[in-house]
């Protein structure tokens, strides 16, 4: 028995229980107030209270009851977002002095890193993580040395130190599996999993993430389970896995329940945000990112004005508010760096950089782009370098910086195989019966039902064995009816496995005859079939179609000199080139031969013309590198735009595009011409090339 209890003299006073009782709900109603109004008269009334709580702990309870009064004020002004919550949670610490009041310390310690991490203050957050552990190691608690040890992992991530972080957790879940706590195992093997995802190991993520979720659910703690479902949304997403991701941030918004904690909910709603960006789903993009927005600011600090920023800027961006979206970037941007957050400022940094190439600003692109290029160096972040390279490739090359462009491009080159095979691990993992399958396949836990009702200490009464024939005959129409069901279920898969087949029959026969097979582009038909839908949404939207027709330079020359092969190698080589440089919803067709189609939508002529540049610039770089060499190898583009003023006829657009391409040529090769109404009339529409193309059209 502690020594205080042992002294007391008098009983408990009535008015003091009622009064810590409601220390204690404080809390709850705090939470179950939303209304600012009826938050701060709870504030009002807890004061209140506190000045006869502190009279009457001193009076009755000495040293005891000061330290959990003290610690029951702070936890109540925190639930209650009073503006003095972080002052008295650090009152309170230091009043529990360590080792005698170690769980009431430990609590108020945990509740100042939770609010400095959701700040962003990782300084502050390994200071309180650092004292924390001093104290449990001077009582020899191991486990909250472990969690002291994760909440430093958390701080090193947050910084950027990948190195460190990635030790830290390991130490951390070598404790906790040493002590069997299973949970904590799991909570930490979600920690590592975001480290190794930020790295770009997706293969490793995605097992240790599914691993953990399938442990968590076992616990049965939704909050806990909560996260886990965001940190796998958010992987998902990295890998392109719309679904899964959807199906993460859905699960872990309603696990989070009725009155959901609103930094957790900014989180999942940005993280949707994004994903619905991805699908092109711009409204809802938007509504997401506008609720995360509003979720964050109900939080505070610049750690949820930053993430926030993150989602709407793409979001305002899709729905062509391009202003409003760069000065949400910024505000996000200058949020991160008050608070040290270098990797997400970098982020947001490289997205404004990336949005600023988009508006037609190249020059006021290089700053922010640079900025995001020396944290993801620091960091060996090599998804964000190659980000960062292909937009400052971009940059320079609107810019007429020649050198720049090239070197960037090098660089972009040089991690472009290596993030593609991290990409193709990933994908095997995400999509493995292991990992994605057990992913989707998985549901929250549910409350164990209540233990049977024993029964009477006399035996059952006689009158249930009368139940017992009927309850036999049901049992038999039940168990048939089972049967019954599980033969229409399997029928129904073998129809759906039939169903599949035919589908991917289908789908293949179709691939066969829309992809030319040697450059894996569209065939001149199927290219033609979707130039025309992408022209009729374009009509619809009052947005403008760029369509560049370009052929290889010198490539039958190439062709008699090296052979037949070599010549197929710079048609690959040309497709490729063209493909990296495309955007997922953009248009790539062989015309036939060496003659190449690219139609992108929403540019404009002189963003047309930098793209052909590019690729242009692209293919001489490469052509001497090529496997053969292809010294003299270059491309000759025509590029033309169809928009409200010139109309969106397809015959039209690709007469002037094919006009500029014959200028090109006759004008000496390897270059780019654009659309020139004055010399449109060159190429007849009785040339080879136009007949082609409306026989195509036609068909």
């Amino acid at each position: 028995m502690p020594r205080y209890a042992a002294t007391r003299k008098t009983r408990p006073s009535p008015y003091l229980a009622l009064l810590l009782a409601l220390l204690l709900a404080g809390p709850a109603l705090a939470q179950a107030a939303p209304d600012p109004g009826a938050r701060a008269r709870l504030q009002v009334l807890a004061g209140e209270v506190s000045v006869w709580w502190r009279t009457l702990a001193t009076a009755t309870g000495g040293e005891p009851a000061r330290v959990r009064q003290a610690a029951a004020e702070a936890h109540l002004a925190r639930a209650m977002q009073a503006p003095d919550a972080g002052i008295r949670l650090r009152r309170a610490a230091d009043l529990a002095a360590p080792g005698r009041w170690f769980r009431i310390r430990t609590g108020l310690l945990e509740a100042l890193s939770n609010d400095a991490y959701r700040r962003g203050d990782m300084a502050a957050v390994e200071a309180v993580e650092r004292e924390a552990l001093a104290d449990a190691r001077l009582s020899g608690n191991r486990l909250e040395q472990a969690g002291s040890l994760y909440g430093l992992a958390m701080a090193a991530q947050g910084r950027g130190e990948l190195d460190a972080a990635i030790g830290l957790f390991q130490q951390a879940i070598s404790q906790w599996e040493t002590l069997g706590a299973r949970r904590q195992v799991a909570i930490g093997e979600r920690g590592l999993a975001r480290v190794y995802e930020s790295r770009g190991q997706y293969a490793e993520a995605v097992q240790l993430q599914v691993d953990a979720l399938e442990h968590l659910l076992e616990d049965g703690r939704p909050i806990d389970q909560s996260e886990s479902y965001y940190s796998l949304a958010k992987l998902f997403h990295n890998l392109g896995d719309h679904a899964a991701a959807l199906q993460g941030a859905d699960r872990a918004i309603a696990l989070m329940g009725q009155n959901p904690p609103d930094f957790p909910l900014g989180l999942n709603l940005a993280l949707r945000s994004q994903v619905h960006a991805d699908m092109g789903t711009a409204e809802a993009a938007l509504a997401d990112a506008v609720a995360a927005t509003a979720a964050f600011g109900r939080s505070g600090g610049d750690l949820g004005l930053a993430l926030g920023n993150v989602a709407l800027g793409p979001a305002l961006a899709l729905n062509d508010r391009r202003d409003d979206a760069l000065a949400a970037l910024r505000a996000g941007r200058e949020a991160a760096g008050r608070i040290g957050e270098r990797v997400l400022e970098a982020d947001l940094a490289l997205r404004e950089g990336d949005l600023l190439v988009g508006m037609g600003k190249p020059g006021e692109a290089l700053a922010p782009l640079a900025f995001a290029e020396g944290v993801a160096v620091e960091g060996r972040l090599e998804r964000m370098v190659l980000d960062v390279s292909l937009a400052q490739e971009r940059a320079f090359s609107a810019l007429g910086q020649t050198d720049q462009a090239l070197a960037a491009s090098k660089r972009a080159f040089e991690f472009r195989d290596r993030i593609g095979r991290l990409d193709e691990l990933g994908q095997r993992a995400s999509g493995s019966a292991s990992a994605r399958d057990r992913f989707m396949g998985l549901v929250p836990a549910t409350a164990a039902p209540g233990a049977p009702a024993a029964a009477p200490p006399g035996g059952l009464p006689r009158w249930p064995w009368l139940l017992a024939i009927p309850s036999l005959l049901l049992g038999w129409g039940l168990l048939r009816l089972r049967r019954h069901v599980r033969h229409l279920r399997a029928e129904r898969r073998v129809m759906d496995e039939r169903q599949r087949a035919l589908e991917t029959e289908h789908l293949a026969l179709r691939e066969r005859v829309a992809v030319d097979p040697l450059t894996g582009a569209l065939t001149r038909q199927a290219f033609a079939a979707e130039l025309s839908s992408l022209l009729g949404h374009a009509r619809n939207h009052g947005r403008s179609v760029a369509l560049l027709v370009f052929d290889l330079d010198n490539f039958k020359a190439i062709n008699d000199r090296l052979g037949h092969l070599a010549g197929d190698e710079a048609l690959r080589l040309a497709a490729g080139i063209a493909r990296g440089k495309l955007r997922s919803d953009d248009l790539l067709g062989r015309f036939g031969g060496d003659e190449f189609l690219v139609a992108c939508e929403g540019l404009d002529q002189a963003a047309a013309e930098a793209l052909a540049e590019q690729l242009r610039f692209d293919l001489v770089w490469r052509a001497p590198d090529a496997d053969p060499p292809m010294d003299g190898l270059s491309l000759s583009v025509g590029a033309a735009v169809a928009d409200p003023s010139r109309g969106y006829d397809a015959g039209d657009l690709f007469h002037r595009a094919d006009s500029a391409l014959y200028r090109a040529k006759r004008a000496g090769r390897n270059r780019v011409m654009g659309d020139d109404p004055a010399c449109a009339t060159q190429v007849g529409d009785g040339s080879r090339r136009a007949r082609q193309w409306g026989e195509a059209l036609a068909d």
